[in-house]
């Protein structure tokens, strides 16, 4: 990634750097020898190296078709993104960007350089330092005599009282429009956007969604697999208005989930990566460097890009501490076998298989984060708290609490998880997360989740369906609390019955009583408004998928108060 030059000469933050004075051609020729570099050893993408042009590469208009984006903020720095299409067949383009306090662009207080480059599909990151905490930015950029979209940010703050952020996830092109996208670029006040994956879908059209009716055919047609797939797809999306006004109004703090590589993917695969598609090292490391490529993270020399990792802190104030986590790709081991039918109940496997499959989950040492990650995170909630942080949230991606169902046949009390590839398959990294923090005392933790297409609250207690350990009146036995939130655009059910849906609700908040709201039909996203005394988590739903410009509803407000450990429903109807 470039590094930026800023007036000052200076950089201060919570990262630590040099800078100097590049002269145009040395700044070139630096970036030639270290952004060449992707996401992967060359020798594992020497297959997929050759860049092919993006189908609106080929036509005449503006340069800056795909927006613009900001994301990792910290308090003195944040990521300015970009992307230029070529006018003509070249290498390099030079991009300039200024950022002001002003909409106007009167009061300057950066100007930076950059080059959007042919070997990074034309894309363009510039970490803007020299700012202020907690303040609001805004940047252009300029390129081939071209002006881009004005774009607006903002710093972390260094001391707050107050902390609002999005959340959303699984936007899901050929399924329906981005209106939630629009919608959520319209709330006010956001400190950021927190993405937790499915940031695209990698199937072609009619296989999880047919767009052939609303125009939105996914490019290329087929499955993604190589590297230029990757990008024509991320190039796909980042041209829907909607998801660029998001992007354009508020910074961006992602990670990746399954569906930019491939569904349920783990550390080593990926259930839908088949023989016949090639090397999963090299598909992985075709899509990780499009995601790094297409997404406003920091990504210092493709460091973390190299290794993999995107795990990393924020912190707003002493408010705050925001932990975001790749539960997908870092350390995950390969996922059982699904076990039981979620509509019917029905085992899908024989009762000695259960008996094994049930030991593998619960095996102590099963990996979810893998053994660096899972350290990592021990020591920022260690850090937090000696900190005096005020709440610790962990942005990621699969669902966290239990979701279990006494199946037909079972012994009396028995349960089974209804989704192995949530946290609820990997038991064993659960409980030692959850002996962690009872051990260390930690408070007023809430996980942000996505994944599941549908939204949910819930306490997350050890062992929440035993009377004894849990109460769901008052949270006691609860560790910490989730807040799911819905799809973009993904449905949880195909061509959904309605009364099945509602009974599935019903049966959901029945069936689990640490449950304390849920949604299966609607769109939409989240924000979670926190201060001193209580975390509040309002679901937005958008009453039709398939229209563009379609209202919204708070559908349901869901707080827990600071020490509580405990969901309460206070706006919105059960189910």
């Amino acid at each position: 990634m470039p590094r930026c030059i800023h007036p000052s000469g200076s950089e201060t933050d919570d990262l630590q750097g040099n800078t100097m004075d590049f002269s145009r051609r040395k700044f070139l020729e630096i970036l030639a020898g270290t952004a060449a570099l992707g996401v992967a050893a060359p020798s594992v993408l020497a297959a997929t190296e050759v860049w092919v042009p993006h189908p609106e590469d080929l036509l005449p208009g503006p340069a800056f078709r795909h927006g613009v984006a900001s994301g990792d903020p910290l308090r003195r720095r944040v990521i300015l993104w970009t992307r230029v299409t070529p006018g003509t067949d070249t290498h390099a383009i030079p991009v300039k960007c200024v950022v002001a306090t002003d909409p106007y662009l009167r009061e300057v207080v950066g100007r930076y350089h950059g080059v959007a480059a042919r070997h990074s599909d034309y894309t363009v990151k510039l970490d803007a330092f020299g700012l202020r905490p907690g303040k609001t930015y805004y940047y252009q950029f300029y390129a081939q005599g071209e002006a881009s979209p004005l774009g607006r940010t903002r710093t972390l703050p260094s001391e707050t009282e107050r902390v609002r952020l999005g959340l959303a996830s699984c936007s899901n092109l050929p399924a329906g429009f981005f209106g939630a996208y629009a919608l959520l670029a319209q709330q006010q006040d956001l400190d950021a956007i927190v993405h937790v994956g499915d940031y695209i879908y990698e199937y072609g059209n009619g296989t999880f969604g047919d767009g052939t009716d609303i125009g939105r055919i996914p490019q290329p047609n087929a499955e993604t697999v190589a590297l230029g797939d990757y990008r024509t797809r991320y190039a796909q999306y980042r041209r829907d208005y909607q998801l660029q006004e998001a992007h354009r109004l508020h910074p961006w703090i992602v990670v990746w989930d399954d569906h930019e590589f491939a569904n349920d993917a783990y550390k080593d695969g990926a259930e839908n990566h088949q023989p016949g598609e090639g090397d999963w090292e090299v598909r992985k490391a075709a899509a990780r460097r499009a995601w790094f490529e297409w997404l406003p993270i920091r990504d210092p020399f493709h460091r973390r890009s190299r290794a993999g990792r995107i795990f990393r802190r924020f912190r707003f104030g002493d408010l705050v501490q925001l932990d975001m986590l790749d539960t997908r790709l870092f350390g995950r081991e390969r996922q059982v076998p699904a076990l039981v039918d979620g509509i019917s109940q029905e085992l899908l496997v024989s009762p000695q298989e259960l008996i094994a499959y049930l030991g593998e989950i619960n095996r102590i040492d099963r990996q979810l984060l893998g053994n660096k990650q899972e350290h990592w995170l021990y020591k920022q909630l260690e850090a937090a708290e000696e900190r005096d942080t005020h709440w610790n949230l962990l942005g990621q991606q699969v669902m966290m609490g239990q979701l279990e169902v006494a199946a037909p046949g079972l012994p009396p009390g028995m349960r089974i998880p209804l989704n192995t590839d949530q946290w609820d398959g990997y038991a064993g990294a659960r409980t030692r997360l959850l002996d962690f923090m009872a051990k260390q005392e930690v408070e007023n933790l809430i996980v942000l989740t996505g994944d599941f297409h549908s939204s949910w609250a819930h306490d997350i207690a050890p062992a929440p369906y035993d009377p004894t350990r849990y109460n769901p009146l008052t949270g006691e036995g609860s560790r910490a609390v989730e807040f799911v939130g819905p799809a973009i655009s993904s449905p949880f059910f195909v061509d959904p019955d309605p009364a099945l849906v509602k009974g599935l609700e019903q049966f959901a908040l029945s069936n689990n009583p640490h449950t304390r709201y849920v949604d299966l039909e609607h769109n939409g996203y989240l924000v979670v408004d926190i201060d001193e005394y209580r975390a509040r988590a309002e679901f937005y739903h958008v009453d039709n998928v398939l229209n563009p410009d379609s209202a919204e509803t708070m559908a349901a407000a869901v707080e827990v108060a600071s020490g509580s450990h405990h969901a309460v429903l206070v706006e919105g109807a059960v189910g």
